[in-house]
C-alpha cells in the first residue's frame, strides 16, 4: 500500500553526553516523548493496518498466540517492503543518527518487528537478544512504544551494567535460571511515543499483561554498517530454521525460546481471522 510522505522530525534527534554516559553504565537508555501526538496516531495506524494482514500479505510474516479470549496476534515483523511510512520511520536519519551515537560508528537495520502483547497475551523469559541475532557481534533495538507499558500490561524489565558478555544460557537459548533469580530486575515504565533503547545483550525479560489495555511496541535492531546489511540474511535464516523445526506447545517467534505464549492450532487462528467465536482449549492432536 502507498502511503504519503511521513512526517517523521518528532525532535531533534539529540543523544547527548549524559545519554552516552548512562548508555555505556547500564545498556539501556529511555528517552521519553519523541512522537508527537500526530505522529504517535499515524504509527497506531500503521500497527492497526499490519495487524490485519494475513501472513506472507506484503511479506509480512505473522505469529499468534493463545490466550483466554482465544488467538491473538502477538507479533509481526518484515514489515517494511511495501509500507513507506514504516520504512522512513525505521530507516530514517533521526533512527540512524541515533543508532550511530549510540553504537559509536554508522548503523544499517538489522530487523523490525511488532509486539502486540494483547489484554491476556504472554511475557517473555529473561534473556538477552544477542543469542538470537547471528552474523554481527553488536546490535542495539530500539522500542518505541505504541502503547504506554505499565508493571501490570508487561512492560520491560532491564537489568543494569550486566551487557558485557553473553550470559549462561539454558537449552531455549535464554538466561539460565539460578542466574536470572540473583539478578536485580528493573521495571522500565514507558509513555506511549517514548523510546527505550537496549544493547543486544542488555538482560531483560517481560511479564504477561493481566491488565484490560494492550500493550504494543514496535522495535527496530539495528547492527554496524562496517558488518555489513544482514538483515535479509537474518531472515532467511529464521524462515529456514522455523520450516526444519516441528512445532512445539509454545509459539516461536524468535530464533531463542524467551516467548512464553500457548501456540493456537490453525483452525484457531483461522477463527480468529474470520471474527468467529474463540476456542481456547488446545484442540487434540
Amino acid at each position: 500500500m502507498t502511503h504519503e510522505q511521513a512526517r517523521h522530525n518528532a525532535q531533534p534527534a539529540v543523544i547527548s553526553a549524559d545519554h552516552i554516559a548512562q548508555w555505556h553504565r547500564d545498556g539501556f537508555l529511555h528517552i521519553p516523548g519523541f512522537l508527537r501526538e500526530d505522529q504517535l496516531a499515524e504509527l497506531v495506524e500503521w500497527v492497526e493496518e499490519i495487524s490485519q494482514l494475513a501472513d506472507g500479505e506484503n511479506d509480512v510474516l505473522q505469529h499468534y498466540e493463545l490466550t483466554a479470549d482465544g488467538a491473538r496476534i502477538c507479533r509481526s515483523e518484515h514489515l517494511i517492503e511495501h509500507h513507506d511510512g514504516l520504512r522512513q520511520l525505521i530507516t530514517g536519519p533521526d533512527m540512524l543518527a541515533m543508532a550511530k551515537d549510540l553504537l559509536g560508528e554508522p548503523a544499517v537495520l538489522y530487523k523490525e518487528k511488532i509486539n502486540y502483547k494483547l489484554a491476556g497475551g504472554a511475557g517473555f523469559a529473561p534473556h538477552q537478544d544477542a543469542p538470537a541475532y547471528p552474523f554481527v557481534a553488536t546490535h542495539l533495538t530500539c522500542m518505541i512504544a505504541v502503547d504506554a507499558a505499565t508493571e501490570t500490561n508487561g512492560c520491560l524489565e532491564m537489568v543494569p551494567q550486566r551487557h558485557g558478555e553473553v550470559l549462561p544460557l539454558n537449552e531455549q537459548g535464554c538466561i539460565r535460571e539460578d542466574l536470572a533469580a540473583t539478578m536485580a530486575w528493573q521495571p522500565t515504565p514507558v509513555q506511549a511515543g517514548d523510546l527505550l533503547w537496549f544493547h543486544s545483550r542488555a538482560p531483560h525479560r517481560s511479564g504477561p499483561n493481566s491488565s484490560a489495555s494492550d500493550r504494543r511496541a514496535l522495535f527496530c535492531t539495528y547492527n554496524a554498517a562496517a558488518e555489513g546489511d544482514r538483515r535479509s540474511s537474518y531472515y532467511e535464516t529464521k524462515l529456514t530454521r522455523f520450516a526444519e523445526e516441528t512445532a512445539g506447545p509454545t509459539t516461536r517467534v524468535s530464533l531463542i525460546g524467551d516467548f512464553q505464549g500457548t501456540a493456537p492450532s490453525a483452525q484457531q487462528i483461522a477463527a480468529y481471522r474470520s471474527g468467529q467465536p474463540h476456542n481456547s482449549q488446545p484442540e487434540e492432536s
